[in-house]
């Protein structure tokens, strides 16, 4: 038996309730562009607790070809987890990530690795010519320009998980203890030298997308509880604006009392409105803070972001080994 040698680039790819053709077309399309890039690669299939016969499929694929791994977690932990996970035991110098579905197109990564060649860390494809409806559009430009505001980031919405990393980045990634790591927020927040590219985008392969408008918001939330504070100050801000509102409303009080004396004060409405917009903004401000704690409670209980059920074709012995002292090492922290 030769020695194994170190892959030059992995792919890590999450799965979700993705057919059988879907996941032959994916693993064929890839191993056709990376035999033509890099002399050694390997491709990661995460399955992230689907309920379809996707773990099958994966294990399948994986006896047939050496180069394909597969990571079956216990349950559905979410995209960012399965890509984590897939990170975790990714062993590339290089580290693709991307979709399963193939809009994230395999036939861009010689272009993705070639922009990381030419002395970048990071590279994400800036995702053109996306078939999104105007409702979707609407949202999503609202959603990155309100967390662009509260993280003080500058986050393209079109820059999604499709990216190219370095070694270092995927080590600098893996270190990072937050359960909740949205990988490209976080990754543009490890910092490094950064470029994207601009890449057409492809549509699914069959079937339709497994994120609904509801799972979409609470990504959307979990994302600006863990990347910004600013809520905090909002909530501060709207104190203020209490107040201030307050103090015109009693001093218009005592200048229609001043002026005629001899009227009477309309105080029912006055106090009934004085007392709702108290009452309201107090117990937004609560709410604000009653998130974040409990964010903070969730976080605090110190449970894995993802557990791994089994492996399929190679288990990847030297990245087990690594994952598990890093995890020894953040508990002994």
């Amino acid at each position: 038996m030769g020695l194994r040698t170190t892959p030059h680039i992995s792919v890590v790819t999450p799965v979700y309730n993705e057919t059988g053709s879907t996941l032959n077309a994916l693993v064929g399309r890839l191993t056709a562009v990376l035999t033509a890039t890099a002399a050694d690669f390997e491709i990661i299939l995460v399955d992230d607790g689907s309920r379809n016969d996707a773990w099958e499929n994966i294990s399948a694929i994986s006896l047939a070809d050496p180069k394909i791994k597969g990571i079956r977690l216990t349950r559905n932990f979410g995209q960012h987890s399965a890509i984590a996970a897939g990170l975790d035991y990714a062993l590339g110098e290089w580290v693709v990530v991307m979709d399963a579905d193939l809009q994230d197109r395999p036939e861009v990564i010689p272009e993705l690795y070639q922009k990381a060649k030419a002395g970048y860390q990071i590279v994400f494809v800036d995702r053109a010519a996306r078939p999104e409806g105007i409702v979707y559009r609407f949202l999503a430009a609202t959603f990155y320009n309100i967390f662009n505001f509260l993280a003080g980031e500058d986050y393209h919405r079109r820059w999604g998980n499709f990216s190219i990393i370095s070694r270092e980045v995927v080590e600098a990634f893996r270190q990072i203890p937050d359960r909740d790591r949205f990988y490209g927020g976080t990754v543009r927040w490890l910092g490094f030298r950064q470029a994207s590219i601009t890449a057409r985008h492809g549509e699914r392969f069959v079937g339709t997308s497994t994120h609904n408008l509801r799972s979409r918001l609470r990504f959307a939330i979990q994302l600006i509880l863990g990347y910004s504070t600013r809520l905090l100050y909002v909530a501060i801000f709207l104190g203020l604006v209490m107040a201030i509102v307050s103090l015109a409303m009693a001093t218009e009080i005592v200048l229609y009392k001043l002026t005629d004396p001899e009227r009477p004060v309309p105080g029912w409405p006055s106090v009934i409105t004085a007392v709702f917009f108290t009452a309201g903004v107090t117990n937004i401000m609560l709410g604000l803070i009653g998130i974040y704690l409990g964010d903070l409670i969730e976080r605090s209980r110190g449970r894995p972001r993802y557990v791994v059920q089994s492996f399929a074709g190679d288990r990847n012995t030297g990245a087990i080994k690594k994952v598990k002292a890093l995890k020894e090492k953040q508990r002994d922290t």
